[in-house]
């Protein structure tokens, strides 16, 4: 990400960048800079081409890169979703990568995918010749900077447990976390700082958040308490079935961790293993600490016991739910 941050500031452009990633906040906000950057002020029109989806052929983007700009000193071509980065498009994947041998130095193509497959010849061939960007979500350390730089753009301030809070509420999600801010901003004033009470008087806790509240719940051998977010959980139109499919997660996670921690490997390992990030490992450990294996592995038996059971119609899924919740939590 330095790399191409460096590029658009330089103005020194390669010839094919390709962007993928989780964070799709952040694949959205460099695919915009570079087209601000790459074409005037009313430049777009007549020298931006948008392909979307997995039936562009790799033709349609050739003859694009092959068209010179009109009256700007670049054309940018973008790709968006054309699963030619991933297995089943093998010819046009080819070609595509044929295209990356003979673009002129006034076009710019740039691919933005869900996903890819490092072992394709394009891969490859991106990386040869042009840029490869992966959007990871950044660290918690890195996501508080930039939710305080964000507020302070904004004339605001906010309190350290208050980022702390408003990271926890959006689960860490950056698209969340930059609309929260823009309403937070908007709540409080500018100029003023931003608190807990603030953040838990305008932010609704998304969905995974509430699932770390549910289970922890039961942990602490709060039946009401657990219940009671359930049912503000279906009074935000959230299915049963989804919120069940979210607990058993849940409850592996919490499993998982805690035998790993058991054999002594680090937060941070936990997290690569699992491929999630440091504050749930910290929430499943603290979690943890209320079930015993043995209750964690039967809550997971009973979790799949009770999605066959919802699915097969041998019960309702709101009562499958509470039954689970009742029983783990008492």
């Amino acid at each position: 990400m330095k790399e191409l941050r460096a590029d658009i500031k330089n103005k020194t452009f390669k010839r094919a960048y390709l962007l993928y990633g989780h964070e799709k906040y952040l694949v959205r906000y460099y695919e915009n800079l570079l087209k601000e950057t790459l074409l005037a002020p009313g430049a777009s029109v007549m020298n931006l081409d948008i392909f979307e989806g997995g039936t562009i052929s790799a033709k349609r983007i050739y003859d694009a890169v092959q068209t010179v700009p009109f009256l700007n000193d670049y054309r940018l071509v973008m790709a968006r979703g054309t699963k030619l980065f991933v297995s089943g498009r093998k010819a046009d994947s080819e070609e595509a990568a044929d295209i990356l041998r003979d673009i002129p130095e006034s076009t710019v193509l740039a691919f933005v995918e869900d996903e890819v497959d490092k072992r394709l010849r394009l891969f490859k061939k991106v990386g040869e010749t042009g840029r490869i960007v992966e959007f990871k979500t950044p660290t918690d350390k890195e996501l508080s900077e930039w939710v305080k730089n964000m507020i302070k753009k904004r004339g605001g301030g906010i309190a350290r447990d208050a980022v702390s809070a408003l990271l926890r509420a959006t689960a860490h999600n950056m698209e969340a976390l930059s609309a929260e801010i823009e309403k937070l901003t908007g709540y409080v004033g500018e100029g003023a700082e931003i608190k807990v009470s603030d953040i838990e008087s305008v932010c609704a806790p998304a969905l995974e958040t509430q699932i770390f509240d549910l289970v922890g719940a039961v942990g602490d051998k709060k039946p009401a308490r657990a219940l009671d977010i359930f049912s503000n959980m279906l009074l935000m139109k959230e299915q049963p079935l989804v919120v069940l499919t979210m607990i058993t997660r849940q409850f592996r996670l919490v499993l998982q961790s805690k035998a790993m921690a058991e054999k002594g490997r680090s937060n941070n390992d936990i997290a690569n293993f699992l491929s999630i990030r440091g504050f749930v490992v910290t929430e499943c450990l603290r979690q943890a600490n209320g079930f015993k294996t043995d209750d964690l592995i039967a809550a997971l038996k009973d979790c799949l016991e009770a999605d066959m059971n919802i699915k097969s119609g041998r019960i309702a899924d709101k009562l499958a739910v509470e039954t689970l919740i009742v029983k783990y939590a008492s």
